[in-house]
């Protein structure tokens, strides 16, 4: 018997179908095996020796597998073809080895990057050894994060500073203030804008003024009304005017390279509205179930049998002429991708595909017409611009018009817009140099710059990519891990804003862990995560180089007194918090300034204990007087929030019930109705289904002492919203022990 060890269950189902009699497949679940969660894990004083344990939760699982690898004939590691895939099926290797369950039994490392069978029985026939310069990267990665973890997170509790700081979740939080930081210092500037209303053979079309008296007319040129004005009076309608000047082009666009990790989370972002971490779980279904090819990827290259398919289905479905001569190439832009990868799409594609429904279909749907639209034809435009100069000579007005000629690949796919919108086309009448014009109307309108937009996950993946910072496969967790943490929230149009939790924390890293923050260190380290993958760099250099700065770093800052910690962070935080400069305390006349607490940050009086001052911030880092807070919040039906002797309440007038878990914004009037009935509704968990590591059932309860849980097995994970089966098994098995930081 054959064992082939997969890491994840539904997966394992998919292949043990393909490879039938003779084959036993089993997953491993993810990661199996992880640092021992302790101060002193990863020795820095030698070589950086890692201490390892199996994860809690998968005792069981890993028994399964070394019951399974007693009864084998051959092994076979089929983890994942990626880092920390490759670190998957070192780890149990290395288990196997140390258990001594392998005697003379074959080990195989084989990779597939689609779950088809042809791809399955093809990766068996060509088994390869470990590929330990991936395994080194990974060990350097998981080093790097560990010391972060252990070494800088310690120095955030003691002073109240935040809960973590990730290597580079870090620096997205940082860019999503600098970001803010950006739209406060933001001062709009105001212009002017003036268009003619043209007509031509009953046919109307409008025209911006683009020179005026010889001086050439730009965005910023007319600065207010009076410039406008100066203009109005010399153009009094109607006016005639002829056509000085006529330009066609013909413009052509080249279809959009197939989805890699970060531009499917974007696009699936804009079109489809899921945040990354959706993305990535309904991908990672359409993958282990053989709908697409792997999806943690930053390569755009296709394979040449996929090409052919594609080419195949546009000549048989739409025709010759939407077919290229030649297959479209696209040039991965990713310095370190790894071209052994595809692109993410379809594993065929003899239709679009009828067994989907819901976000799997949905999802698979903008892959599938990615896919086949990246191997058509451009689409082609005609475009004409039209000078129109009045008779007097005193102005002359500029128009274009654009129209589609010619589909192309647009007949599939239309980036950032519905596929049916064309809104992109605007026709201009037919006309001719000398052709007579009148300008019926002269129309102009008042502008002011726009501060830069706030990221939204797809603008801060698209931003990380572009600077080098985190891989595909870590985009989802870090968009997940800042808004969990609270660093920072979005509001109705998924904008992130920094919380003041988050503004402490950029505050803080960018004073004394400058070069944690640094786009340009982050990036670095990534590249050299990329040259140890390649061979390029020895894992002990990796570690010592990143080590060498940041021990320094760490050093500085534990010496730092808490209360220069505190004034660096006014500095950096006191236009944001006083930007009207209203920073006077109005009970004592004190100074007011950011302060910590176990609670959260808050704004007191630089007079404390003497004056207790002190000024809530809320969402959105507004400032709410304390003066006030305890002010009743109405509710309805003559029911209302207080704050009172013995803490929160609700009352109706005749009875008060205790509201101590609720919050002014989070009480709502059927809250207040159930407290005042004093009945208290049971609320039935939701079956997710059963883990297999432990052979229990998951289950969700929506309301907790701490808010949203899964349960299973005695194992307790908070989570913000109802996961699929696959993120509950995978929190559930990786959730950590934890142990009080002790200094040694």
């Amino acid at each position: 018997m054959n064992l082939l060890i997969v890491e994840s269950p539904s997966k394992a189902k998919t292949i043990e179908k393909y490879l039938g009699h003779g084959w036993r497949v089993i997953a491993s679940v993810g990661h199996v095996r992880d640092l021992v969660p302790e101060n002193g894990s990863v020795d820095t004083e030698k070589d950086f020796a890692m201490r390892w344990q199996i994860m809690p939760g998968k005792e069981k699982q890993i028994k399964l597998i070394t019951d399974e690898v007693k009864k084998a004939d051959a092994v076979y590691l089929a983890s994942d073809p990626d880092r920390e895939g490759e670190a998957i099926a070192w780890h149990i290797l290395d288990i196997l080895n140390s258990k001594k369950l392998l005697g003379k039994t074959p080990v195989y490392r084989v990779a597939f990057h689609e779950i088809t069978k042809n791809a399955v029985m093809n990766a068996i026939k060509e088994p390869r050894e470990i590929d330990s310069n991936l395994v080194d990267a990974y060990l350097v990665r998981r080093a790097l994060d560990y010391l972060i973890g252990f070494e800088i997170s310690p120095l955030l509790w003691r002073r109240n500073l935040g809960k973590s700081a990730g290597r580079v979740q870090s620096v997205a939080v940082k860019l999503v203030v600098d970001r803010e930081r950006e739209i406060e210092d933001f001062v709009a500037q105001e212009y002017w804008s003036v268009s003619a209303k043209c007509g031509i053979d009953k046919k109307t079309f409008n025209a911006g003024l683009i020179y005026f008296d010889d001086e050439k007319i730009e965005k910023m040129t007319l600065k207010n009304s009076s410039d406008v004005d100066k203009i109005l009076s010399k153009m009094k309608t109607p006016i005639d005017a002829k056509v000085s000047n006529i330009e066609k082009k013909k413009l052509s666009y080249r279809p959009y390279a197939p989805f890699t990790t970060s531009t499917l989370q974007q696009e699936a972002a804009r079109k489809l509205h899921f945040s990354s971490k959706k993305t990535m779980s309904v991908a990672q279904k359409l993958y282990e179930n053989g709908f697409i090819t792997y999806m943690r990827t930053d390569a755009t290259n296709l394979s040449n049998e996929a090409v052919d398919e594609i080419r195949n289905f546009i000549d048989k479905n739409y025709g010759n002429e939407f077919l290229p001569k030649s297959p479209n190439v696209y040039v991965t832009k990713s310095k370190n991708a790894q071209e052994a990868h595809e692109a993410i799409r379809p594993t065929h594609f003899n239709d679009e595909n009828n067994e989907l429904t819901g976000d799997e279909k949905k999802l698979y749907d903008l892959i599938w017409k990615r896919t086949i639209a990246c191997q058509m034809t451009n689409a082609e435009f005609d475009s004409v611009s039209a000078d129109i100069l009045t008779n007097d000579k005193i102005a002359t007005f500029h128009a274009v018009g654009r129209t589609r000629t010619f589909d192309g690949f647009m007949k599939v796919y239309i980036e950032d817009k519905d596929d049916s919108d064309d809104e992109s086309d605007t026709k201009l009448p037919v006309m001719n140099i000398g052709d007579d014009i009148i300008i019926s109307d002269i129309l102009s309108e008042q502008h002011f710059t726009q501060p830069p937009a706030r990221y939204t996950e797809a603008s801060l993946v698209k931003k990380m990519e572009e600077l080098g910072i985190g891989r595909p496969s870590t985009y989802a967790t870090i968009m997940s891990t800042i808004v969990d943490r609270k660093y920072v929230e979005q509001d109705k149009q998924r904008r992130f804003h920094p919380t003041s939790g988050g503004w402490v924390i950029a505050a803080y890293l960018a004073k004394y862990f400058t070069d944690l923050v640094d786009v340009n260190f982050t990036a670095k380290t990534e590249d050299t995560l990329d040259d140890v993958s390649n061979g390029k760099m020895k894992k002990l250099a990796a570690l010592n180089e990143f080590w060498d700065d940041t021990k320094q770093m760490i050093s500085g800052a534990r010496d730092v007194k808490t209360g220069d910690i505190i004034d660096e962070i006014n500095k950096f935080m006191t236009k944001h918090l006083f930007g009207n400069g209203n920073n006077i305390c109005p009970k004592c006349g004190g100074k007011l300034g950011i302060k910590l607490s176990k609670f959260g940050p808050f704004i007191g009086c630089e007079k404390y204990p003497k004056c207790d001052y002190t000024m809530r911030l809320g969402q959105n880092n507004e400032q709410e007087d304390s003066q006030n807070k305890n002010e009743p919040k109405e509710l309805g039906d003559g029911i209302s929030y207080r704050i009172g002797r013995f803490g929160p309440y609700v009352t109706d007038g005749s009875k008060n019930a205790s509201a101590k878990k609720y919050t002014a914004d989070t009480i709502t009037l059927e809250i207040a109705r159930e407290l005042l009935s004093g009945e208290k509704k049971k609320v039935e968990p939701v079956e997710l289904g059963k883990n297999p590591a432990t052979d229990k059932m998951i289950y969700f309860y929506p309301t907790g002492r701490y808010g949203a849980y899964i349960s299973s097995n005695k194992v307790n994970v908070s989570v913000t919203e109802q996961p699929d089966l696959e993120t509950a098994i995978d929190l559930i098995n990786n959730k950590k022990t934890t142990k009080k930081f002790r200094k040694k």
